[in-house]
């Protein structure tokens, strides 16, 4: 029986490696064609508040931290807002799973990154890094199971992809900037 993790791998999740050897740009725009094709259906999908539940927005998750919201899949990317009782806040890239991940966490399908100001050259703050990493867990449960409409994955790009195709500056800080 057909899962629902092999149908969203033969759809490609939106995620495209480009390989070293790619000279020409035949060559280049064949490899990316996928990615780019699933990223034209438009800007903005609806929300997979599915991949989270039970959670919703104001469920509290561990460590002080709740949820603010889920946006639907904009720029390649649901981005699940977290906010801390001291004013804290992160926006939780959901990206496509390419190769071994830039996030945070991953789960089979998706790569978790954090957007929060930082460099990357700081260590992730402790209480955050285990929140993400609980939402990781509860994501790799609700992946599997088949209750939630898939459309909006398809339009999900990894994060090397969005960074090439967006700039870190407009993921960071919105499509304000420009």
């Amino acid at each position: 029986m057909t899962t629902r993790r092999d149908v969203l791998r033969n759809m490609g999740v939106g995620a495209a490696a480009v390989p070293a050897a790619a000279t020409s740009s035949a060559a280049l725009a064949a490899t990316v064609a996928p990615s780019l094709d699933a990223f034209a259906g438009g800007t903005e999908f609806g929300s997979p508040w599915w991949i989270v539940a039970p959670l919703q927005a104001g469920s509290g998750i561990g460590k002080g931290w709740s949820i603010s919201a889920l946006s639907g899949v904009q720029d390649g990317a649901a981005v699940l807002t977290l906010a801390h009782r001291d004013g804290r806040r992160v926006n939780l890239h959901i990206c496509a799973r390419s190769g071994r991940g830039s996030g945070l966490a991953q789960t089979v399908l998706f790569d978790l990154v954090t957007m929060d100001g930082r460099d990357g050259e700081d260590a992730t703050p402790e209480d955050m890094g285990r929140v993400v990493l609980s939402l990781a867990r509860r994501i790799r449960q609700n992946e599997v199971k088949v209750a939630g409409d898939l459309r909006p994955f398809v339009h999900l790009m990894s994060h090397d992809d969005r960074v090439a195709l967006f700039g870190p500056e407009r993921l960071l800080l919105g499509s304000d900037v420009g």
